[in-house]
């Protein structure tokens, strides 16, 4: 079955945005490669780029579960291709809208409602706080309650209006100066992400996104593949842990740990093992994904979960396949390789098991990781908060 396609188009009519800007004809952006790699390492939807505005025809606008608009100025939509796309997003198809998606269309006010509002200058271009003000929303679920980035920070102005979005992110006043040209507001409203419903549609902003860094930060990524998810209508509410993982939980976000003896804990031969399934640095299984990186691609909050809960989100390429086989027997693991004449399955020990296909009688992709739910219950609180300590040095080379 073929994935939920995302049209990510990143036209510039107006300024160009360095991150959109191709090297050389044909080659894709450091947003379109961007777009590209978060769907492939988030699984669950796939990003197509493209600048050509025929793909807003109705019929091939058709094929898209959502839009993407990293865009300035007045962009080449003929009418009836606008008409196209209102209708579409009023019957399901999701709009996401990044950075200057708000400095789009100002001639056509039917766009600034769908969007939420007009950019109204940058005031701001320097480290900010960030407040979350929604923290169970798929775009906001595994950031901090507040956070500092550097960026370029917009003000927006109507049709944008607090009572018609729910605001997900907003500068945090008390953290900017307010007497700065340029200010415009003076409600001390500055949102900086928010979402709203059009019919049947799903809308989605975000105003991060300026500098090229933010695009390769783990708390952007978390926020902005959240976004799209929940545009496109992928999000799964989170289940809740069992009392003793939400209590390693509290543990690692309360108290933490020591990087080295978290290493060590991922190391030894007892526990959870994490060294036979994971590779690190060269080092390792090959059952789950490579870890060498892992900071470098997720938030603090994505790896508690995914230490706890490994069935709420899997990894693209790492999901287990279940082979009930012709004597009754039950082997469940990712497959390592296959041909006609076998099938090799590394299950959750690590272990390469061989089955040959004729002696499979049923074949079924699972739901659920191959690595086992309650791993980390076999570490004490301190290991465990030592381990995610560990975890978060990994930002690869």
């Amino acid at each position: 079955m073929q994935m939920p396609r995302l049209l990510v188009y990143t036209v510039s009519a107006g300024f160009e945005h360095d991150v959109v800007k191709q090297p050389s004809s044909g080659e894709p952006s450091l947003v379109e490669r961007a777009l590209v790699d978060l769907a492939r390492d988030r699984g669950g939807f796939e990003a197509v780029p493209s600048r050509d505005a025929a793909d807003f025809e109705k019929e091939r606008l058709s094929r898209y579960a959502g839009v993407l608009f990293y865009t300035t100025g007045e962009l080449p939509l003929s009418p009836a291709q606008r008409t196209a796309l209102m209708e579409a997003v009023a019957g399901g198809l999701g709009f996401v809208g990044v950075h200057p998606a708000t400095d789009t269309f100002y001639a056509w006010p039917e766009y600034g409602a769908l969007v939420g509002g007009y950019f109204d200058g940058h005031p701001w271009h320097e480290k900010v706080r960030v407040r979350v003000e929604d923290r169970e929303h798929a775009a906001t679920r595994y950031l901090d309650v507040a956070f500092d980035i550097v960026d370029e920070i917009y003000q927006f102005r109507a049709p944008y209006d607090r009572s018609r979005v729910h605001v997900l992110l907003s500068l945090d006043p008390e953290a900017i100066d307010l007497k700065r040209e340029g200010v415009n507001r003076t409600d001390r409203d500055f949102a900086l992400a928010w979402t709203r419903e059009q019919g049947r549609g799903r809308v989605f902003y975000t105003a991060l996104g300026h500098r090229p860094e933010v695009w390769a930060d783990a708390r952007f990524r978390a926020h902005l593949s959240g976004g799209i998810e929940w545009a496109l209508r992928l999000d799964r509410a989170p289940e809740p842990l069992a009392a003793e993982d939400e209590a390693l939980r509290v543990q690692a976000r309360e108290k933490p740990g020591d990087p080295a003896r978290g290493f060590a804990v991922f190391r030894r031969e007892s526990g959870p093992m994490c060294l036979r399934c994971h590779k690190v640095y060269g080092e390792g299984g090959d059952v789950g994904p490579d870890l060498s990186d892992l900071a470098r691609k997720r938030t603090r909050e994505e790896i508690l979960e995914q230490v706890l809960a490994p069935s709420a989100r899997i990894a693209a390429g790492f999901r287990a396949t279940s082979f009930e086989l012709d004597d009754g027997t039950l082997v469940t693991g990712r497959v390592r390789s296959e041909t006609k004449e076998r099938i090799e399955v590394w299950d959750a020990e690590g272990r390469v098991r061989e089955i040959a296909p004729a002696d499979v009688k049923e074949r079924r992709e699972s739901d659920v990781s191959a690595m086992p739910a309650g791993l980390a219950r076999t570490l004490t609180k301190e290991e465990f908060a030592d381990l995610v300590a560990w975890l978060m040095t990994l930002k690869g080379s």
